[in-house]
């Protein structure tokens, strides 16, 4: 995707172009008559270009604003221990410093442009219409994860491209217990990646086919869940399209 500031000098562009078609001088001679302007209506696919640039640049500084802020929080908390096992000035400030430098080392990570390379797939664990889901391994840090591979090209034929952007904008807007993490997401040519956190427990069809029949403690669990994951999304303006 094109960088902040490329988007926004491609619209000074536009901005300065209408200006200068404004100023031309028409047939007759005078200057500062303006000239007739066709304006026609934005097609489909400008459309969605606006409206996938809009929705990075709000996740971009969402993100931006959720790590500040939670590394603010880790470092009251680094605080709050020292006070209260009574360190000494000296210990306490190299403390701080080696928590600033971990920051900064996972700040330098997260800058890292992510692609299909930096994951070891592993076994396969679901397939569907237009994709396949893998238990993969981080190669850096070995981490375990869930990687969701969807062909771009089934995406477009089947018209499921919004449903899928509406799944991806969820996983990463909403934080919450009753909704499966992302980790990141990217694409090559052919497909698009969502890295998941990997959850070993598999789904409620699983558990059904397993048990066959749930007990009503069971039952009454799994509904509460159910209802909390629901209201998580709702709370985000999404609704779940198999709730029946």
């Amino acid at each position: 995707m094109e960088s902040t500031g490329c988007w926004f000098n491609k619209l000074k562009s536009k901005d300065k172009l209408k200006s200068a078609k404004k100023k031309d001088i028409t047939g007759n001679g005078k200057e500062g008559t303006k000239a007739p302007i066709s304006e026609e209506a934005p097609s489909n696919v400008t459309k969605q270009k606006v409206a996938a640039a809009k929705q990075f640049i709000e996740n971009h500084y969402k993100k931006q604003m959720k790590d500040l802020q939670e590394r603010k929080e880790r470092r009251n908390v680094l605080e709050k221990k020292l006070a209260d096992a009574e360190v000494s000035e000296e210990e306490h400030n190299n403390l701080l410093k080696y928590l600033e430098k971990r920051e900064t080392e996972y700040m330098r990570l997260q800058r890292h442009k992510m692609g299909a390379d930096d994951f070891e797939p592993l076994t396969m664990i679901g397939k569907g219409a237009f994709g396949e889901v893998r238990i993969c391994r981080e190669k850096l840090s070995g981490n375990v994860y869930a990687m969701k591979k969807l062909k771009k090209s089934e995406m477009l034929r089947r018209g499921q491209v919004e449903h899928v952007k509406a799944e991806r904008n969820l996983l990463a807007e909403v934080d919450s217990n009753c909704i499966v993490n992302l980790y990141c997401s990217f694409q090559d040519e052919e497909y698009l990646y969502l890295i998941m956190e990997y959850l070993p427990g598999g789904d409620m069809m699983t558990l059904l086919m397993r048990k066959d029949t749930l007990t009503e403690d069971e039952a009454r669990f799994y509904v509460g869940e159910t209802v909390l994951a629901i209201e998580s999304i709702h709370k985000h303006n999404y609704i779940h399209r198999y709730q029946t």
